[in-house]
């Protein structure tokens, strides 16, 4: 087990011919960092995971996953756009890092913890069983362990108090492409 660096392009999931890539810089009032927009375009089959009740298309040909690195931050979201341009999840990796080139490209070491909203439900937690096996295993330190939990904690609170606002402001930067 050891952290991986990925990339917001995603490279290191999807070939060149099954998507688009394009990336910027954004400083605003709420975002400092690299945003991404993946367009899938030459998909052969959906990609599906299972969801708590059921089975969920998280990309296929006409779907958009608008990728936010914020600056100095631990945290990278996929933002996921159907079809018709309607969000329909949100996934936050936890990071040990973000790297954010000054043209808005982004690479970042993920550290096991993710955070996953759909729709109007809840926020969860996922991969607690990888974060306490690297604990483990010595790939993280007890202060990188609490860290990542805090920032699962703390994006959970956000995302309760705010999440209407903060899908109204994803959209905004979907535009932005």
């Amino acid at each position: 087990m050891q952290i991986k660096k990925k990339t917001l392009s995603r490279a290191e999931w999807y070939s060149d011919t099954q998507r688009t890539y394009r990336h910027i810089y954004h400083n605003d009032e709420y975002f400092e960092g690299g945003i991404g927009l993946i367009s899938f375009v030459g998909l052969e089959a959906p990609n599906t995971v299972q969801s708590k009740d059921h089975t969920l298309c998280i990309a296929d040909n006409g779907y958009h996953w608008l990728e936010l690195a914020p600056k100095d931050s631990h945290v990278v979201l996929t933002a996921m756009f159907d079809r018709e341009n309607n969000l329909f999840q949100c996934y936050f990796d936890i990071t040990k890092r973000n790297d954010v080139a000054p043209d808005g490209d982004a690479s970042f070491l993920d550290a096991f913890l993710d955070v996953v909203v759909t729709g109007d439900e809840s926020p969860v937690v996922l991969d607690l069983d990888e974060l306490s096996l690297a604990l483990s295993e010595g790939v993280i330190t007890q202060k990188e362990h609490d860290m990542y939990m805090a920032e699962s904690h703390r994006l959970i609170n956000a995302l309760n108090k705010n999440r209407g606002a903060f899908y109204a402001l994803l959209k905004n930067y979907f535009n932005l492409f």
